[in-house]
């Protein structure tokens, strides 16, 4: 059984948290690929909890295809690039990963090959989220779609991303990125952080990032993913869009 907090333990692999054989039957193979809504994507059942695939996101990666037409996105902690894979089909004209770890990065680019995606037009940046942000920046990019789904903690050589204390700057980043009318699709699972809280953290980065903001929209959790009677759900997103 998955433990509450899974981001506090070392090794996500054990035995005792995550088997590696099936308890009756034959394994699956190493990886192979689920279709999620008609989209082939990469996973890994036996490799702890790092399958590969977050299936809360499924409702937000829906939502992806449909905004993603001929856009540009951003899919910042991409992990094995889901979202990306999502957009790609749906007919982004561009996309950029960004994820601190290069083993997940080359599992997204396996996922955007597997897929039949041609490579042209996807980037891949192994490196801290913060710091691509800020090149970004400096080289003026722009885009239409940013994604930002962090853990709720997280360290790289940059330091250490907490969300209840980071994430304002982190969306305040990514907004600063958007092109008029552009959209941030922020996202967390810490429980810690309220629905109306994270509200507030949203609004507060836009006026940090001094960009207008048109729509704060609280997105649905997924309703296979109930939690107990009476609690808020542990994950929480949000879809912000700015003026024209």
């Amino acid at each position: 059984m998955r433990p509450k907090q899974a981001n506090v333990l070392v090794d996500t692999r054990r035995e005792d948290i995550a088997p590696r054989l099936p308890v009756r039957g034959a394994p699956a193979p190493e990886e192979f690929a689920i279709v999620e809504e008609g989209v082939p994507l990469l996973v890994r059942l036996g490799d702890g909890l790092s399958t590969g695939l977050f299936l809360d996101q499924r409702a937000n990666r829906r939502r992806m295809r449909e905004m993603s037409a001929g856009k540009s996105v951003a899919n910042l902690f991409s992990y094995t690039c889901a979202f990306t894979v999502v957009a790609a089909l749906a007919g982004s004209k561009r996309t950029v990963s960004v994820d601190a770890s290069a083993a997940a990065l080359e599992r997204g680019q396996a996922n955007l090959r597997n897929a039949g995606v041609d490579a042209d037009g996807h980037t891949f940046v192994a490196g801290d989220a913060f710091a691509w942000l800020a090149r970004a920046t400096a080289r003026g990019e722009r885009f239409d779609v940013v994604i930002v789904d962090p853990p709720s903690y997280s360290t790289t050589k940059r330091g250490r991303f907490v969300a209840e204390t980071d994430y304002v700057d982190l969306a305040a980043a990514a907004l600063g990125l958007l092109t008029p009318g552009g959209r941030l699709l922020a996202c967390t699972n810490h429980r810690g952080i309220s629905a109306a809280r994270f509200r507030r953290t949203l609004f507060d980065a836009a006026r940090k990032a001094r960009r207008e903001v048109a729509q704060v929209k609280d997105l649905a959790a997924p309703g296979d993913f109930p939690e107990a009677s009476g609690a808020e759900s542990h994950t929480k997103s949000i879809l912000v869009t700015l003026r024209s």
